[in-house]
């Protein structure tokens, strides 16, 4: 059976090149839907699904949208061309999505995108992008060349190459399907040691592990698709940034998915011994004066987390493990947090995990379990315990206050 790609271009503006593009995906055995995104005036080359139609799915009238400005037009596009191509994804009438355009069609082309799951074949042709439109998504980019602007030889070999490109996506084989329970692990470098000893021990009992470094936005996607079947939290650090440094204020729901999913949770304060900054020793100090510091490289600086601030992450990870609705374990290594929290390094505090410990079970309820390990969380004694405690997490096992 054919595969279909739908095309989304600016068909004002765009058209040749977009009826170029559909012309060469249909050579190589796909068929295509055009969704013609165009504000500007009349189309160049005929769409599947018109200016009209994408405006209607937007909530609006085509012909007061067009009187509006261009970034009010943009805006009712990229509503519409989401609810239609959210409706073709869920009737399993596409297969990839490839967009065309320079600022404004990157903006609607990554716009909709966005929308589709991981791993869903996602190309953007593009002439104007910058990081940020993209995000942490898992969306491939071509830059063009030359503007987008007639036909010749080389947008000709431009978007021949990206209507391969597409095309070899969608006809990729589908390597994703498993029928080992998934779980998600949370890393940063100085938790990294305790990571690698998890992973092969949760692959030893017939685990797929998936790690997600620093950003978790992603793994709240995989969540919400119901890919992820449990959770070693093992590095929350984005708490630091959207609760102590308040950079993240989008990522106060840190670890919500999970819980409100009811999939078996374990947290553990990896890497709250820190603040990490994008900045140098010297510019740190100026900041940071009298807290204790640590230069991990020439550009990113470690901050000492003071007492205070981890009884506030304590505070919050309890409050936020009370809502689960499933099985959840808090697991401390009491001999340190990260690489450089342990005997012998700057960071190493016993009475800032003392607090820590202590406020975690003053503030959380009989259901959520809380276990003491007496070690640091890269030994592989602390990884073994955390297999276990995953475990009897999935069997729905009560071990509240244990120590081990």
């Amino acid at each position: 059976m054919n595969k279909t790609i739908g095309i989304i271009a600016t068909l004002d503006t765009k058209g040749i090149e977009a009826e170029y593009l559909k012309k060469k995906i249909q050579e190589q055995g796909c068929s295509t839907i055009v969704l013609d995104v165009g504000s500007l005036g009349k189309p160049q080359a005929k769409a599947d699904i018109s200016q009209e139609e994408i405006v209607r799915k937007g909530g609006e009238n085509f012909k007061k949208v067009i009187k509006k400005s261009r970034a009010e037009a943009t805006r009712v596009m990229i509503n519409g061309a989401k609810n239609v191509v959210n409706q073709l994804f869920s009737e399993e009438k596409l297969d990839g999505v490839i967009a065309l355009g320079g600022s404004t069609g990157t903006s609607v082309g990554i716009s909709v995108m966005k929308i589709l799951p991981v791993g869903f074949p996602k190309l953007m042709v593009s002439t104007f992008l910058f990081s940020e439109f993209i995000g942490k998504e898992d969306i491939t980019v071509m830059q063009t060349p030359v503007d987008i602007l007639g036909i010749n030889r080389i947008m000709k070999r431009t978007l021949t190459l990206a209507a391969a490109s597409i095309v070899g996506m969608v006809n990729a084989d589908n390597v994703c399907d498993s029928d080992k329970p998934l779980i998600g692990i949370t890393a940063l470098g100085v938790t990294t040691s305790a990571v690698m000893n998890t992973i092969k021990l949760l692959e030893n009992k017939g685990y797929e592990t998936v790690v997600f470094h620093i950003n978790t936005d992603i793994l709240d996607r995989l969540i919400e698709q119901g890919i992820i079947d449990g959770i070693i939290d093992l590095t929350p650090s984005e708490l630091v940034k959207a609760y102590i440094l308040e950079e993240l204020p989008e990522r106060k729901n840190r670890m919500e998915k999970a819980l409100e999913k009811g999939i078996p949770q374990v947290i553990v304060p990896g890497g709250l011994d820190m603040i990490t900054l994008r900045s140098t020793l010297k510019e740190a100090q100026i900041k940071y004066k009298g807290r204790i510091l640590m230069e991990h490289n020439p550009y990113i600086t470690l901050v000492r987390t003071t007492k205070d601030e981890n009884i506030k992450l304590a505070k919050i990870i309890a409050e936020k493990a009370n809502r689960a609705t499933g099985p959840v374990t808090i697991a401390i290594p009491l001999k340190g947090f990260s690489a450089v929290d342990k005997l012998g390094q700057n960071f190493y505090d016993p009475v800032i995990i003392k607090s820590f410990t202590k406020t975690i079970e003053n503030n959380i309820r009989k259901e959520v379990n809380l276990i003491r390990v007496d070690a640091h969380i890269n030994d592989k004694e602390f990884a073994q315990k955390l297999i276990e405690i995953y475990e009897n997490n999935k069997k729905g096992s009560s071990c509240y206050e244990k120590n081990i």
